[in-house]
């Protein structure tokens, strides 16, 4: 079997990159040939790290120039099929029996149409709410998730077929336990992933302070990318609760065993994951865990069987259940748990386990996809449908406030021109309130602009109303574009208009789709 791996973002080699990089891995000592597709920049540049990782595996690679995305509301669909004949020449010299990628690539997948080759995809969270639009059909007929709940999420909401495929990682050698002498001195916990909100670390530190104020002894190490605007809050956090001594930031580090061979615990407080692999490696090298129970994490782990998990997200119930895994610690109970989640990795995470689902899945996929006869959107068709609706609506397309949404705006317009209530507003009175204009502006009278809404803000913006009571017009329109880019604010609008009834993509829509970056 040939296997073909288009990896995602030039310069992020993260979870979800490792996560192909190690399938593929697992494929070739499973007797595949294979072949890793590393993007590169507009320059022709990528992370020396992909090159790295993939000389420690023996993986073939090439490199190429194409777009992905992480959400399907932010798909630049003119740039992707501007990607195809490139993508077309990769793929035909290696003439793969699959193909697998990771996030939303539409070059590879309408390429594989034209080819007739099976397409796989790697993608995990998703907003239920994104399936809610009728999306043109440019997503595989295939996709795995590393969580039972991610992988029903996009079956169901794109009607494909899914598999759930572990997270694979090979134990290398046995952790040396650390002596009695050093525990009861001092509990070592280590924490691993870029900082960032979803990672959700501030609150792993705040709990450090609490510990401190309670007089319990700890050292928190944090691994992983703190040069983010996340990472400077979090490091203030530190600097003004003098915390100096108790939290160490250690940054991006390949090494992460060695941190966890010197840790009595991993503490993981993630609010947005499909399956974390940190608590994978955590459980392989014998480090209890403690974790939100985020996402998938409760499809395999139990509280006080392999892990422990906690009731929230907070600094206080990450202390409370610090304080259980003590308890547990001091009456030996934790070799059990531990034993527990090295039985659990050893079940479901070695390279056999994962790698005999992931041959089996690729085997089911070759069969199905030889027994197809539907005829699927093709490049050209596609291209065409986009250049009617680009003449039809006299955008233009150097705006690339037009150009690079034309996809999200195409869909948005579709649904707002169905609607019996024309009336909208537009929620952001800035540089994406204006663009969020230029937009219904292509409905060309169809709609009733009632003017924008803006907290902040009083009087006109563009020759319109700013609107002074806002909860009027929202019960009233049929429509609110929230032209929003800071993702806490447009949070906090995207709550409210829920509190008032209103459903994302069906009553509002977001202009600023930023899906999250893979994790790093």
């Amino acid at each position: 079997m040939k296997v073909m791996y288009f990896l995602d973002l030039p310069f992020f080699v993260g979870g979800s990159n490792k996560v192909l990089l190690t399938q593929a891995f697992i494929m070739k000592q499973r007797g595949c040939r294979v072949k890793i597709v590393i993007p590169n920049d507009e320059e022709g540049h990528h992370s020396a790290e992909y090159d790295k990782i993939c000389r420690s595996y023996g993986l073939e690679t090439t490199e190429a120039y194409y777009h992905v995305s992480m959400c399907m509301e932010e798909i630049d669909i003119i740039e992707s099929i501007k990607d195809c004949d490139a993508v077309a020449d990769i793929i035909e010299s290696f003439q793969p029996d699959i193909i697998h990628s990771t996030q939303l690539n539409p070059a590879v997948e309408l390429v594989s149409r034209k080819l007739r080759i099976p397409h796989l995809m790697n993608i995990y969270q998703a907003d239920h709410h994104s399936f809610r639009m009728k999306w043109i059909d440019v997503y595989p007929q295939y996709h795995s998730a590393d969580s039972l709940l991610f992988s029903k999420c996009w079956e169901k909401g794109l009607n494909i077929s899914s598999r759930c495929i572990r997270v694979a990682y090979q134990r290398t050698e046995r952790r040396a336990a650390r002596s009695k002498a050093q525990r009861d001195k001092l509990v070592h916990i280590v924490s691993i992933g870029v900082l960032c909100e979803r990672k959700n670390q501030l609150e792993i530190i705040k709990f450090i302070l609490k510990c401190k104020k309670n007089k319990e002894r700890v050292k928190l190490v944090l691994l992983g990318n703190y040069e983010t605007e996340y990472g400077v809050k979090c490091r203030q956090f530190v600097d003004e609760n003098a915390l100096w001594e108790e939290v160490e930031f250690k940054g991006f580090v390949l090494n992460i065993e060695d941190y966890l061979r010197k840790a009595d615990v991993l503490i993981h407080a993630g609010t947005v994951e499909s399956f974390p692999g940190v608590l994978v490696e955590s459980m392989a090298n014998k480090i209890p865990v403690i974790t939100t129970a985020v996402a998938g994490v409760p499809e395999l782990l139990s509280d006080k069987k392999n892990a422990f998990l906690t009731d929230s997200y907070k600094s206080e119930d990450i202390y409370k259940t610090f304080l259980e895994f003590l308890d547990y610690r001091k009456s030996g109970q934790i070799l059990q748990i531990i034993e527990n989640a090295f039985d659990t990795y050893l079940r479901h995470h070695t390279y056999e386990a994962a790698g005999k689902e992931l041959e089996r899945y690729y085997n089911w996929i070759i069969e199905d996809y030889s027994n197809k006869k539907e005829i699927r959107l093709s490049k050209e068709e596609l291209e065409r449908e986009f250049e009617e609706f680009v003449c039809e609506r006299k955008i233009d397309i150097n705006d690339v406030r037009m150009s690079r949404h034309l996809w999200f705006l195409k869909h948005l317009l579709d649904v707002i021109e169905e609607k019996e209530n024309k009336k909208l507003a537009i929620w952001g009175a800035g540089f994406w309130g204006a663009a969020a204009l230029d937009w219904i502006l292509l409905l060309d009278g169809k709609v009733e602009f009632q003017g924008f809404i803006d907290t902040s803000k009083s009087g006109a913006y563009l020759g319109y109303p700013i609107v002074e009571d806002k909860d009027a017009v929202i019960a009233e329109c049929g429509t609110i574009l929230a032209a929003i880019a800071d993702k806490k604010s447009v949070s906090e609008v995207m709550g409210y208009l829920e509190k008032s009834g209103k459903e994302r993509n069906i009553d509002y829509f977001r202009v600023c789709n930023f899906g999250e970056l893979p994790d790093l």
